[in-house]
């Protein structure tokens, strides 16, 4: 359970980061209001839920052929997360950028995040230290894809509903929040390889 409850922390942190989804559902909610982005918000997750899920049985039937394999990946996402720890520090404030003329749709959000480096990579990061240790059976893959995805959820609706509001003040206070982020972050990574 501890071990559990360590990568909802994990997960909240960096995905409540600005990263290519938040940041446009931003962009997308501060041009178009919130009801017009749920087909775009739906996509997102599912999105999301198909890439963690690959990332989780990926993970988990490596285990199975290399046994070993657990012990060092955890390692190459602990390094991982301290990368992502590195770069929350660095990140300056936001710019809200150009939005398109018509809202996003569903397939727009399940696409990108096939496309969406940090998500694969928090996926192939967080499983092997995180959910590895409980099992390698698909119900523990599809626990880790549900807790990732909700996660990730609830920081693309922090960010659509606060949209244009949210960003005047990440920009006044955008280096005292990345540095408790990167601190967070820092801290999931010893508990991954600890």
């Amino acid at each position: 359970m501890a071990r559990y409850l360590s990568f909802i922390a994990y997960a909240c942190a960096t995905t409540f980061l600005p990263g290519p989804n938040n940041i446009l559902m931003m962009t997308q909610a501060s041009r178009y209001g919130v009801k017009k982005l749920w087909p775009l918000l739906f996509g997102i997750w599912s999105g999301l839920l198909a890439v963690m899920l690959l990332a989780g049985a990926f993970c988990a039937g490596l285990s199975s052929f290399v046994p070993r394999f657990a012990a060092y990946f955890k390692y190459v996402g602990g390094a991982y997360i301290l990368y992502l720890a590195w770069k929350t520090l660095r990140r300056g404030g936001m710019n809200a950028g150009d939005a398109k003329d018509v809202p996003l749709t569903y397939v727009n959000g399940f696409l990108l995040q096939f496309l969406n480096v940090k998500v694969i990579m928090l996926g192939l990061a967080s499983f092997p230290g995180y959910f590895l240790p409980m099992g390698n059976s698909p119900w523990v893959v599809l626990l880790f894809a549900v807790t990732m995805t909700v996660c990730c959820g609830m920081g693309n609706l922090i960010w659509t509903f606060l949209g244009s509001i949210l960003t005047p003040f990440y920009n006044r206070y955008y280096k005292v929040i990345n540095l408790v982020m990167a601190l967070l972050l820092v801290w999931c990574a010893w508990k991954i390889v600890r």
